[in-house]
Order: structure tokens, then C-alpha cells, then sequence
């Protein structure tokens, strides 16, 4: 039920080859498996596992740097819809654009229009408060829109 979100989690944040998403999500479930006696609530499972894989990935950026990262079509029309309704942007453009927004900026549009989160599951996943969540989805889509920008120009 879990392992398809945190693998397109994993796979969108990391850019990598399947190989290596692959092992970073055996490092989550392994986190997460250690981690269920810590788990207080059951119902507050997605954002507690979210924010183990999150974990993981950011100690997996500090250890290298991710490769360019892939946009499937249907997130990237939804992405670029929800601000812009008459730009005609191309998915392999905004795949660009998307490679040069922060890991925070990322992780917040990935979790929003991927994982289908809610702002406060986000927040509570992120360890950010429901402001700082609002914050970022906004910067996140004004830097990407800037990206965009600039890679017309």
C-alpha cells in the first residue's frame, strides 16, 4: 500500500537509476521496520514513514549529488496548470526546471503534486510548520516558474 508512494518519492527526489532507488528504499522500509515501536499513532503512518525516507535522502544527497530527475506528463501539466493556465510548457522543459530548484523546494512539490499529500500531512512529515509548508510550495513555484523563464529565454 506504502511502497509505490515512498518508491515515487524516493525515485522523483533522487534522480537516480532505478538501482539505486531501489536500494535507498531498502534502507527506508529497514528505518521503518526498526522505527514502528517509536510510532505513537498508527494513523499518522504515511507522514511518519514519509519523513523516515526523507531522512534518508537527504543523508544520501550529502553523501552525492542526485542526477537529473524525471517529470512524467501528467504531474507536469497539473504542476504548471494550477498558476499558469495558458503557458504551454513542455515536460521535458520543466524537468529542467525542476533539476534546478533546492532539494526543499522539490521534496515540497514532489510530496504536494505526486504523493497527492495534504499541506499538513506534508508538514508533519517534514518536520515544517503548516506556514513554512504554504511557503515553500509557493517559492517552489515561483523558482520554477523562473527556471522556466529563463530556459526560454
Amino acid at each position: 500500500m506504502h511502497g509505490p508512494r515512498l518508491f515515487l518519492f524516493a525515485s522523483k527526489m533522487m534522480q537516480g537509476s532505478s538501482d539505486v532507488v531501489e536500494d535507498l528504499l531498502q534502507e527506508i522500509w529497514l528505518a521503518i521496520y526498526k522505527g514502528l515501536p517509536g510510532l505513537r499513532d498508527v494513523t499518522k503512518f504515511r507522514p511518519w514513514a514519509v519523513r523516515i525516507a526523507r531522512d534518508r535522502i537527504y543523508r544520501e544527497y550529502r553523501r552525492r549529488k542526485p542526477a537529473e530527475r524525471s517529470l512524467d506528463h501528467e504531474a507536469a501539466e497539473e504542476l504548471v496548470a494550477e498558476d499558469d493556465a495558458d503557458s504551454a510548457v513542455e515536460v521535458e522543459e520543466l524537468n529542467r526546471g525542476l533539476h534546478t530548484i533546492s532539494p526543499e523546494h522539490r521534496e515540497v512539490l514532489v510530496l504536494c503534486y505526486f504523493d497527492q499529500m495534504s499541506y499538513a500531512e506534508i508538514a508533519e512529515a517534514t518536520g515544517a510548520s503548516l506556514g513554512t509548508v504554504r511557503s515553500r510550495i509557493h517559492y517552489a513555484k515561483r523558482a520554477l516558474r523562473d527556471a522556466l523563464k529563463g530556459s526560454m529565454s
